[in-house]
């Protein structure tokens, strides 16, 4: 006895067509999050630089001979960079911690709650520098589908 198997290609184009677009928006949301984080990384890296250039304590170091950072002229700068850039790209939604070592010979500096998962694939919760330094951890939220 032969059945009726009419409409069951369309059934299976339409089970892999879904499966299509399930795997499009999969890759979509992963490129997307890996530009932002990219995006992010560098925000981040830049805004840390401009930090450590506008924060120089230029009075202790022709009082001493060392270069420190101030760290409020440090954070300010690193934070208005951090915006600006954060603005350009039409991001109002993240969240940031500026940490500055301002000593001439370096030091440590216990990481905030946010950047600790990402440190822990190190095995760390510190922040070690050998001269003064600014760091910036950047959390943005990415919108997937």
């Amino acid at each position: 006895m032969l059945r009726d198997e009419r409409g069951s290609g369309t059934i299976a184009g339409l089970f892999f067509t879904l499966i299509l677009m399930v795997l499009a928006a999969a890759i979509v949301d992963v490129y997307r999050i890996q530009d932002v984080r990219t995006f992010a990384y560098s925000a981040a890296n830049d805004a840390a630089l401009r930090g450590a250039s506008f924060g120089r304590d230029w009075d202790q170091f022709t009082a001493t001979g060392e270069m420190a950072l101030d760290p409020y002229a440090a954070t300010d700068a690193a934070q208005g960079a951090l915006e600006q850039v954060m603005q350009t790209r039409s991001i109002s939604s993240f969240r940031y911690q500026i940490g500055v070592i301002p000593n001439p010979g370096g030091g440590t500096f216990n990481l905030p709650a946010p950047c600790i998962s990402r440190a822990s694939l190190w095995n760390t919760t510190t922040w070690t520098e050998t001269r003064p330094a600014v760091g910036v951890c950047v959390q943005v939220q990415v919108q997937t589908i």
